[in-house]
């Protein structure tokens, strides 16, 4: 069941290529500086890089599986 569910994602992903690279590595910089700035800092931002990077993983698990 959890690999049809990646299929899903991969297939998100295939429509959608050009944006998760940017998500990711934008997300990724803003909640590491928003933590070096702030210890109590908002975790959205490092939750939606950890998101893109699963869009962005998912095709090869699907593939591979």
């Amino acid at each position: 069941m959890l690999i049809e569910v990646l299929k899903g994602i991969a297939i998100l992903f295939y429509w959608t290529w050009f944006v998760w690279p940017f998500v990711f590595v934008f997300s990724l910089v803003y909640s590491i500086a928003s933590f070096i700035k702030d210890q109590r800092a908002s975790t959205k931002p490092i939750f939606i890089a950890g998101f893109a990077l699963l869009i962005m993983i998912s095709p090869m698990v699907a593939v591979w599986n």
